[in-house]
């Protein structure tokens, strides 16, 4: 996502963090309702609800900023998002230290070093991978005639989403649902601010509002109706794996037809 902020392809960068965040609550949650069904534990439900609030003012904030001023994000907001997400991370971190964990064993320099190299390979990957995807998508817009807010939003973040797919539906099906929510949730709360407001410090995004606008409301229309059917139900079944489902596909259709109004327009890297 930096990769694609820094390359000034800010309709790629807003589009794969709300298309992704779309495709993780309707998709992968979607595909793992309408599959197997899951319950939404009480203990699980007052953290659930704070991000999926946060995760939708945020969204509503940027919609109606990019609505008056055409500008998606810059840098203070950028940061703004970014000192979100410390306050996230921190707050996670206290709620397990008063939770309590387990000792951590003892690593030898051998598995450090190992650990380590790991690591170092595993970003360098995702670099040369994350520049590849956007290159990728960018000629794939051109040749197709196709907005690049639309191949971020739909082509990048599903498969940014493929991973939570393959977590999500292992952990339902072995009747893990709150690791199977906090997988998809979390994530979402990690790319609106984290992702996001590391690609917005960067170099500002600028969109064009068809596509973006629609993600945006989608993106509010998901949050809303998942915690809705947690908090009133308390389990997803069949029948609402169906309606998000449903949704994810409405979602596509209506921003294939909107993208054809920005194929035409001027480049979104800048006006």
């Amino acid at each position: 996502m930096q990769t694609s902020s820094t390359a000034k392809q800010g309709a790629i960068a807003a589009g794969n963090v709300f298309g992704s965040n779309i495709a993780n609550i309707l998709l992968v949650l979607g595909i793992g309702a309408a599959l197997y069904g899951f319950r939404v534990g009480k203990e699980n439900l007052k953290d659930l609800a704070l991000v999926l609030l946060l995760t939708t003012l945020i969204s509503i904030y940027i919609l109606f900023h990019s609505q008056i001023t055409g500008n998606a994000l810059g840098f203070y907001e950028g940061a703004l998002l970014l000192l979100i997400f410390a306050w996230y991370a921190n707050r996670l971190l206290k709620k397990k230290n008063l939770e309590g964990m387990a000792p951590a064993k003892r690593m030898g320099r051998r598995e450090g070093l190992r650990a380590f190299l790991f690591f170092g390979l595993g970003i360098v990957g995702v670099m040369i991978s994350s520049q590849f995807v956007v290159d990728s998508a960018v000629k794939l817009a051109d040749m197709a005639g196709l907005a690049k807010s639309f191949i971020g939003a739909t082509l990048i973040a599903i498969g940014t989403s493929l991973p939570e797919l393959s977590i999500e539906l292992q952990a339902i099906r072995r009747k893990q649902y709150g690791l199977a929510l906090g997988d998809a949730i979390g994530s979402n709360m990690v790319n609106i601010t984290l992702v996001l407001g590391a690609a917005a410090a960067i170099s500002p995004i600028v969109v064009q509002l068809n596509v973006f606008s629609a993600a945006l409301l989608f993106a509010v229309v998901a949050n809303m109706v998942f915690l809705y059917i947690a908090a009133v139900k308390g389990k997803f079944e069949k029948k609402d794996g169906l309606l998000l489902l449903g949704l994810y596909a409405l979602y596509l259709i209506v921003i294939f037809y909107l993208q054809f109004g920005e194929v035409n327009l001027p480049s979104a890297l800048g006006g």
